[in-house]
């Protein structure tokens, strides 16, 4: 576990200062817009919607610097040849990740709480989201789409020069739509994709001076997908494991 947190400190080191640049832009465009919302009186509505562009931006960018990671990480030599089970290999950028997603939703959060002090009477209930099984099912899925990336990549790096890139970006397809579609013949009625979950979910506002929202996602046959897409994870896992120790005794 220990030798795992190293890892994970030694991909930050690397990665510190452009995330730390991107961060600071995300705190300065978060509070831009909502201070320039008020200012100008702009619509409720819009000012949410540009916060959600900004926060979805510093999102895909968070995701791309770990895939960026993980395949330096493969093509690095002096890397590949820690003592160290591949595993973490795979771990150490998705834990980064992770990371950084906690801390986007923390300072979400605090956002949506000074939202709905300045610009709005509407108070969202951040508690009923986290508490809600539709948003660790988005959660889920979220991992998974991570996990198909990596292993596209793993794959991709098997073969030499340009055709590796195509192979890679081929896998990346075929993977998503498979999935997809098993999920949907297992469970016809509903999985647990980010889309879905959206399309799912419901939005409640009280009748009060002190307006609430309360939102709900309605997922049916929860588990099942759940346990489907946690089992693919588990199976990608072992299969880049297995083609990083064989790229190693191979090429090492």
């Amino acid at each position: 576990m220990m030798n795992l947190l190293k890892l994970v400190k030694y991909d930050w080191k690397r990665n510190a200062g452009f995330l730390l640049i991107m961060g600071a832009l995300f705190l300065l465009t978060g509070a831009a817009v909502t201070v320039f919302g008020e200012v100008k009186n702009l619509d409720t509505d819009l000012i949410y919607v540009l916060t959600f562009i900004v926060y979805l931006a510093v999102t895909i960018s968070l995701c791309v610097t770990i895939c960026r990671t993980y395949e330096r990480n493969l093509r690095y030599f002096n890397r590949r040849l820690l003592p160290l089970p591949a595993l973490h290999t795979v771990l150490s950028p998705l834990l980064l990740g992770i990371a950084g997603l906690a801390a986007i939703g923390v300072i979400g959060v605090i956002h949506l709480m000074v939202l709905g002090a300045v610009v709005d009477t509407v108070h969202l209930r951040v508690f009923d989201i986290l508490a809600d099984r539709g948003f660790w099912a988005m959660m889920t899925s979220s991992i998974l789409f991570v996990i198909i990336i990596f292993s596209s990549i793993t794959v991709g790096k098997v073969f030499r020069g340009k055709k590796g890139s195509w192979i890679g970006a081929a896998l990346f397809i075929g993977l998503q739509l498979a999935i997809q579609w098993v999920e949907t013949k297992l469970f016809p009625s509903m999985n647990v994709s980010t889309d879905q979950f959206f399309q799912s979910v419901n939005v409640r506002i009280t009748d009060s001076g002190d307006q609430v929202v309360h939102v709900q996602a309605n997922v049916p046959n929860f588990w099942g997908p759940l346990l489907y897409e946690a089992v693919i994870i588990v199976l990608l896992v072992y299969m880049m494991t297995y083609l990083i120790n064989r790229k190693i005794q191979i090429r090492g």
